[in-house]
């Protein structure tokens, strides 16, 4: 058998062409140092980076939304499935009643801990949350810089400049120096935070050891539970499981803080459990990290834990008025929104949303907020004083020197799949087209739509949950 195996080898050698040989050395060499080149090397990363440019491209002509209702695999209860990671600092203190208030409406009550860069303050005793079913929910606030030095996690890092920052604000606190512990949280807090991630993490998997799945979020997050509910339990909380918003280039590919992260619990084993060593080299790490979220994300390519871009339509990095409701994402559920940092914001968003019916898509923003359907629009086009563009970016488009408004819905109308807003300055002759919309912004002067022929050809295309 082996002869014959060599002799057919042998066989295909002469019947294969110079550069056919050739062609297959080179795919051989390329194979064996891709699967023999590190888990969080440039080769790898650059290949899987452009993976995802790939799946995301099918996703956005293809958008699905049918299997989110088929039965799911793996359904949790958001109460008692998910452990809840806040992320605050000393000068951001102020948001966290609002945020604990609106965490714990009617349609989340889960365990939460809240972890930040200063010695707990006497009115942070008074912290839980409360709800119509119960007194209130302790939870446990942890000084987690604190936490990791004590311990021992920055052994040799005592010295560094980020670490005297930290202690000067610890002192300041204790102190009840107030004015000086408000103006060095101001000033250090983006330094403080890059070095939260981590630890923050470790302490939850020793206090919450038991949750099927993790969540971190910023003192100015919302996250919507149904969505939490509907997309989590289609998927497997044994296996290592890191989604969100994802940002950067192929060399460092993280998710967005802001618009929560979210980890299996498996996540975590893997990384405290069965590669300690990898946690306490990036511990050390973290006094020198610009972005906490991106030093996690490195830490996790280390075990070969990947961030999973499939799930990014369902995060989102904005306030309401500011969310752009993409083409491709329109008929999928909204994770939450971010930005909420004032105390309106976070209370208002807490009680529009916790009576919400069933899953929250991206579409239904503009019934909740009480903005023209898309069929107002197919009757009145044009509207004044409004841009229902936003911010603009990479995917937008400008056309400059353009006559009259009229002109700008014309080329919207030309981009018949690829436009959902447009916005036209008549003082610039500018205009600008986009694949998403936003619920209205006032902008004195100018001209505005949304094509409501898009937008209701879409929408007739969702789903509805069983």
């Amino acid at each position: 058998m082996g002869l014959v195996g060599r002799h057919e080898l042998r066989s295909l050698g002469t019947r294969l062409s110079r550069w056919q040989k050739i062609a297959l050395g080179l795919f051989i060499s390329f194979f064996v140092i891709y699967v023999t080149s590190p888990y969080d090397g440039s080769l790898r990363a650059f290949f899987r980076f452009q993976h995802s440019v790939a799946r995301d491209y099918y996703q956005s002509q293809r958008p699905s939304d049918g299997w989110l209702y088929r039965k799911q695999h793996y359904p949790i209860n958001p109460d008692n499935d998910i452990g809840v990671i806040i992320k605050t600092g000393y000068g951001t203190k102020h948001r966290m009643p609002q945020a604990l208030r609106a965490l714990s409406n009617e349609s989340f009550f889960p365990d939460v801990l809240v972890v930040q860069d200063f010695p707990v303050i006497p009115e942070q005793k008074h912290y839980n949350l409360t709800n119509d079913r119960t007194v209130g929910k302790g939870l446990e606030i942890i000084d987690i810089l604190g936490w990791n030095l004590e311990r021992g996690a920055l052994k040799g890092r005592e010295h560094l400049e980020r670490i005297y920052k930290y202690r000067n604000l610890r002192d300041a606190v204790e102190a009840e120096e107030w004015v000086l512990s408000e103006g060095l949280g101001r000033t250090i807090g983006w330094e403080l935070d890059a070095m939260k991630f981590l630890p923050a993490l470790e302490y939850a998997w020793n206090t919450m050891p038991k949750k099927k799945w993790y969540i971190m979020i910023d003192d100015d997050t919302y996250v919507i539970k149904s969505t939490l509910s509907l997309l989590l339990g289609h998927l497997n909380y044994g296996q290592p499981h890191y989604i969100g918003n994802p940002v950067g280039d192929y060399k460092g590919r993280f998710p967005h803080g802001g618009s929560s992260v979210i980890m299996s619990g498996a996540t975590l084993r893997n990384l405290f459990e069965w590669h300690p060593e990898i946690a306490a080299e990036s511990n050390l790490e973290s006094p020198f990290a610009i972005w906490g979220d991106k030093l996690l994300s490195t830490t996790l390519m280390k075990i070969a834990v990947y961030l999973d871009e499939t799930y990014r339509r369902f995060f989102n990095g904005e306030h309401p008025w500011m969310t752009r409701m993409w083409i491709d994402r329109l008929c999928l559920p909204l994770m939450g929104f971010h930005g909420l940092g004032d105390k309106e914001s976070m209370e208002q968003v807490g009680e529009v949303f916790k009576d919400q019916p069933g899953p929250v898509l991206w579409s239904s923003l503009a019934k909740i907020y009480g903005v023209s359907d898309y069929q107002t629009f197919i009757d009145v086009p044009i509207r004044p004083n409004i841009n229902y563009v936003g911010r603009l970016d990479e995917g937008s488009t400008t056309i400059e020197n353009v006559a009259k408004v009229e002109d700008c819905l014309d080329i919207c109308d030309r981009h018949s799949t690829k436009c959902l807003a447009w916005a036209y300055d008549p003082n610039n002759k500018r205009c600008d087209i986009a694949p998403w919309a936003i619920l209205g912004d006032l902008a004195d002067g100018r001209f505005s739509g949304v094509n409501g022929k898009l937008g209701k050809r879409l929408v007739d295309r969702c789903h509805a949950p069983h």
